[in-house]
């Protein structure tokens, strides 16, 4: 049996490590553009899913979203930044602005996206997603039985103040919070619903003053948040 030395063993190591490395340096290259197309589509899904579309595998996500959403900012006067949503065109005809969320569950982060009719409070939709939240506990957010609670929530109070969304552990109608402004939290995921409740708080917080300014170019409402 031929025995070869330490010096050529080590040579030989190093050298298939080296063509490893970049044989998956370049896979890891190649897979970048499929990988942000996966992404962007992804988004431009929850986007529509906010807004209240539902989408199957016959719709064209990328062609949908071109025909009736648009991104935009506007300005943050605390940070000097700008703040990204989607005006969308919502499958009644209407209009809504989709803000994005994003925030901290039990075991990792969580995100999500959602949509405010052009009243400037009432909620059209939501979509919410994790990374590592716990399944058939504080993963259940990410399903269409939590997030449709959302649907018709308002975001203001009588006199104009931003109250946001309480996610009440117990439910809602066990507790003080108001049925417009409340949804029920996960049973068995209180720390994750709890994140969710922070995540729209301070997601939406930066946008209380853009949401004011669309009531007040709003018929529909009566009285006006911040009036």
């Amino acid at each position: 049996m031929k025995k070869f030395s330490n010096r050529y063993i080590f040579l030989y190591i190093s050298i298939v490590v080296i063509l490893v490395a970049l044989l998956l340096g370049m896979a890891s290259l190649w897979l970048q553009p499929f990988q942000k197309a996966n992404r962007d589509n992804e988004q431009k899904k929850q986007v529509l899913q906010a807004a209240g579309y539902e989408l199957d595998k016959s719709v064209n996500v990328a062609d949908l979203f071109l025909q009736v959403a648009n991104v935009d900012t506007l300005s943050s006067k605390e940070n000097n930044s700008s703040l990204l949503y989607y005006t969308v065109k919502t499958s009644q005809k209407e209009t809504a602005f989709v803000i994005p969320l994003s925030g901290k569950g039990l075991w990792g982060p969580i995100w999500g996206y959602i949509a405010v009719a052009d009243d400037g409070k009432t909620l059209v939709g939501a979509v919410f997603a994790h990374k590592s939240e716990t399944p058939g506990l504080g993963a259940q957010i990410s399903t269409s039985n939590f997030s449709s609670a959302f649907r018709g929530k308002l975001l203001f109070d009588d006199n104009g103040n931003f109250v946001s969304i309480k996610v009440v552990k117990g439910g809602v109608l066990n507790s003080r919070v108001a049925p417009e402004h409340g949804v029920d939290a996960i049973t068995g995921g209180t720390i994750t619903s709890r994140g969710v409740e922070e995540m729209i708080y301070h997601s939406l917080l930066p946008y209380v003053s853009f949401l004011k300014a669309q009531a007040l170019r709003s018929p529909t409402n009566s009285p006006t948040p911040g009036e």
